[in-house]
């Protein structure tokens, strides 16, 4: 039997379809008619009386607001539930509509008439097939909150403990109520498309689609059984991720049928009804939650309006102080969408408008064959001050500033013709789209961002969820997330043209992953070169990036990091060999008078006295030692190349980050300025002759220990002028101060496998030298 075709006891479809619903109203044309005189009754005299004062008074004063307000939510309460969800998710919206009509709709949340409880009471005896008392011991009088499509009672189980739960009975005829304006909007929608297509055939949003789209969410939110297994689905899968502060209700998944839901009951207040200093604190926690179901879950609550967020009374055993109501209307997104999405924020919170079009196309969007030279600056117009926060109020205020709409009359008829003429450009010349699945997850956002403007006027949703962006970075390892990550730590900005990374984006990035997000232009756009004042401190910043939640940041960095290595390790060789020389070399005796120089012995320059060196050779696969008799500056030479001119800028770049982050001290180290001493050079010129490099048998991972032992050794013995204060070492101490053992042991292991790698780059070295003179 499929399901999606059963139909209820009046032959209504239990599932949306177009077809079948379109085939039942067809045949009760006088109800339809009926529908549609009662719809214009009521839309009709509302909006001549808005067109009149218009007329009259060139405006609508804001002395008439507050009537016209009451008088549009008593209009929509009457046409029933559909027009009531829309008034609903307007409530939030404090950018678009003014606070006397925002007063009004806010009222829909809670104050629906409800039906009455002998009536509720029959229903639930139906659908759970027996007396009321054989399921439960006492159930409220009154509902306490009656909604659009039901209403909710307080009752007590039935299993020995009376474990108090919310009972949600659905409305009755709802079904048909509904139905039949989605009916009557379906065939609205059908000549709206028709219009766009006559005289805008470049825009390709299918309309119809959309409706469609938002009339299945819809139309599922009447079967109490899919919001069962959603809610239960959410609360699991949060439990699982360990979202912190907010939690969902449990479901009694048994007493729940198509008309009668049965869940945890929790005692709180409503968002709706919450101060705007609270309202701010639970839009944080609601915002990540949020944040997990569309990046991580694929799968969110598409209607969070403040009546389906309550902040609880006290907090539950695990900590949470919020609960999330409500799971009738949920949606998905596939996780190759997910990554677009991500991608596209990364390039709209960094004003990338021309990577942005990449996204939109792969997005479906815009088209593959789009016009990108009239597109990008008209994404730069529309887009950049929607970033920047406020919602539509601030945007309107953008906008009027960007197009000189400010000043006096004539600019603002310039501003305004410019203006329309960019509108005029987006409608006839970018042929975008929307696609369907946006119609749900639009209203989810734009019903978040109100809820939180309430509360902050500034919020901008972009700029707030760009640190649950930057933790996504770190902890992915797709492709998608990897490119994107890539593109964050090494793409080319501002006419740098080097290609090594970026080493200030990369302690951006950590910033950004644990909250602080630096900013340009006016506290707009998110600045991946910018390091927060107060940021990460040094060992919260290692230890975030030896954590299990940083695996796509360490193997994308696997390869920079070893060539990293390799440039410092180079550099502060060749810069401690020419000290150790300095110093090993003896002073040269006085001159004589008269006699001069004639009798003084030339002055010797230890890297110049040839030294035997072992070195690797591989003749027929086996590696075998050979002798090489070289001087010092020939074989520092041989293992430490000098560094190029794009080298050199490049570990500049990265010691000037360092001493940003970690101090003078610790750049000073990796330049090689004056730490490297003669007792540093004394192990490293006796591991040389020992033959260290010409044993291949020695480069494996005890090598690699060997060799870090030894360098922990060499930071004991930094120059005597830095001594007393130990700055390196303490640095590094600090560094790993609050690591636990499991990312001790992973630091460990990436060492041991960079010195490892380190090691084999200068046996290669040593084995071409080797491999000519063998050749000789």
């Amino acid at each position: 039997l499929d399901s999606s075709k059963e139909i209820d006891l009046d032959g209504l479809p239990l599932t949306y379809d177009k077809d079948l619903i379109e085939q039942y109203w067809k045949k009760e044309r006088g109800a339809l008619n009926q529908r549609w005189s009662y719809f214009v009754s009521k839309a009709v005299p509302f909006l001549t009386r808005l067109v009149t004062l218009f007329i009259s008074e060139g405006e609508i004063n804001e002395r008439h607001i507050p009537g016209l307000s009451k008088q549009a939510r008593m209009d929509l309460q009457d046409l029933g539930p559909t027009f009531i969800k829309a008034g609903q998710m307007m409530s939030v919206r404090p950018d678009v509509l003014p606070q006397a009509t925002l007063d009004e709709l806010t009222k829909l949340q809670d104050a629906v008439i409800a039906f009455e409880t002998e009536i509720a009471v029959k229903q639930i005896e139906e659908e759970l097939g027996g007396p009321l008392g054989q399921f439960f011991t006492s159930i409220s009088e009154e509902p306490v909150a009656a909604a659009s499509l039901a209403q909710v009672y307080l009752a007590t189980l039935n299993d020995g403990n009376d474990t108090r739960v919310a009972v949600k009975v659905q409305r009755p005829q709802v079904l048909s109520t509904v139905s039949k304006d989605l009916y009557v909007l379906r065939r609205a929608a059908e000549v709206f498309q028709g219009l766009v297509e006559r005289f805008a055939p470049q825009q390709k949003t299918n309309y119809v689609s959309l409706l469609n789209e938002w009339a299945i969410g819809f139309y599922t939110e009447l079967d109490f059984q899919n919001e069962a297994r959603s809610q239960q689905k959410l609360r699991d899968a949060m439990i699982e991720a360990g979202i912190k502060g907010i939690t969902v209700p449990k479901v009694y998944e048994d007493m729940c049928t198509r008309r009668v839901l049965v869940s945890e009951w929790m005692d709180g207040v409503k968002l709706s009804q919450c101060p705007p200093d609270e309202i701010r604190e639970i839009t944080a926690v609601a915002q990540e939650a949020f944040l997990y179901q569309l990046f991580d879950l694929g799968f969110f609550h598409a209607d969070p309006h403040p009546g389906n967020i309550l902040k609880l009374n006290e907090p539950t055993p695990e900590g949470h102080t919020v609960a999330l109501l409500d799971c009738g209307l949920m949606a998905s997104i596939d996780r190759e969408d997910q990554d677009y999405m991500i991608s596209a924020v990364i390039h709209l919170a960094n004003k990338d408008y021309a990577s942005l079009v990449d996204d939109f196309i792969r997005l479906k969007i815009l088209p593959t064959d789009c016009d990108r030279a009239t597109i990008i600056p008209l994404m730069d117009k529309a887009l950049s001050p929607y970033v920047k926060g406020g919602g539509a109020k601030k945007y309107e205020a953008e906008l009027k500033k960007m197009y000189g709409m400010e000043e006096d009359i004539s600019s603002q008829a310039g501003g305004f013709a410019s203006m329309t003429q960019d509108a005029l450009t987006v409608l006839n010349d970018v042929p975008f789209s929307i696609p369907p699945y946006f119609a749900i997850l639009g209203r989810a956002i734009v019903t978040l961002e109100g809820i939180a403007l309430t509360g902050n006027e500034d919020y901008g949703i972009i700029m707030e969820s760009y640190p649950y962006i930057a933790r996504k970075l770190l902890a992915e390892n797709r492709p998608e997330i990897q490119q994107a990550l890539q593109e964050v730590l090494f793409s080319v900005t501002g006419g740098d043209s080097s290609n090594g990374l970026k080493f200030t984006r990369l302690l951006a990035l950590l910033n950004n992953a644990s909250g602080s997000v630096g900013t340009k232009e006016g506290a707009s756009f998110v600045d991946l070169d910018a390091i927060p004042e107060d940021g990460l401190g040094l060992a919260d910043g290692v230890k975030l990036l030896l954590s299990e939640n940083a695996e796509s940041l360490r193997k994308l960095l696997e390869g920079e990091v070893e060539t990293i290595a390799d440039l410092f390790f180079r550099q502060i060789t060749r810069k401690g060999a020419t000290e150790a020389a300095v110093s090993f070399s003896p002073p040269r005796p006085p001159s004589l008078p008269f006699l001069g120089d004639i009798l003084s012995p030339p002055k010797v320059q230890l890297d110049e006295i040839p030294i035997p060196f072992l070195l690797p050779t591989d003749i027929e696969g086996k590696s075998t030692p050979t002798v090489s008799v070289m001087t010092a500056k020939d074989f520092t030479d041989l293992i430490a190349p000098k560094l190029n001119r794009d080298e050199e800028v490049y570990a500049i770049s990265i010691a000037d980050a360092a001493e940003q982050f970690l101090g003078s001290e610790f750049a000073n180290f990796l330049r090689g300025d004056g730490l490297i001493t003669t007792q540093t050079a004394k192990l490293v010129l006796a591991s040389a002759t020992a033959g260290l490099l010409g044993n291949s048998d020695r480069l494996g991972t005890p090598a690699a220990r060997n060799v870090l032992n030894t360098l922990l050794g060499l930071l004991k013995r930094l120059d005597r002028r830095s001594a007393d204060d130990n700055n390196v070492e303490d640095t590094l101490l600090e560094a790993t101060s609050k690591l636990t053992e499991e990312e001790k042991q992973r630091l460990d292991g990436i060492l041991t496998e960079l010195t490892n790698r380190i090691l084999k780059r200068v046996r290669a070295r040593a084995l071409m030298k080797s491999g000519a003179v063998a050749a000789n």
